[in-house]
């Protein structure tokens, strides 16, 4: 009889410990605050469709197979680089590079920005786009 009770109280340790932990990890699976960083960056969502608008312009100007530099005003450079990577998949006929890359600066012919503006005398711009402007890297 001492037996059973002990194996009795022992199963039902087990499954508490077990409820308990399955519940935490529920929880933490429920209260995920990533998922919310993310959705910005979905087909669809208004960040790659004012991205979109903005290269479909600039593709009008740049002839394909360019070198282009690409720079958009993002102090966090997770998304700056989530919005680099979309630009190269939007204009997947030229070669993005990042404007801070230092090959941009010897290759890029062209330079497009979101969100943002350069001035540097090593650019002369070209045109508006919109939320964003297209340019000509001079050579010396």
């Amino acid at each position: 009889m001492l037996k059973r009770l002990a194996l009795g109280l022992l199963a039902l340790w087990a499954a508490a410990g077990f409820l308990y932990e399955v519940n935490a990890a529920v929880t933490g699976w429920d209260a995920r605050d990533w998922a919310f960083e993310a959705v910005p960056w979905r087909f669809g969502s208004p960040e790659p469709v004012a991205l979109g608008r903005c290269l479909r312009e600039a593709r009008r100007t740049i002839p394909p197979g360019s070198a282009v530099a690409f720079a958009s005003a993002d102090a966090d450079p997770a998304l700056a680089l989530a919005r680099w990577r979309w630009a190269a998949y939007l204009l997947p006929e030229d070669d993005v590079l990042q404007a801070g890359d230092p090959a941009a600066a010897r290759v890029a012919r062209y330079a497009i920005t979101f969100r943002t503006e350069i001035h540097d005398p090593r650019v002369e711009p070209l045109r508006r786009l919109p939320e964003g402007w297209l340019y000509r890297v001079k050579r010396p």
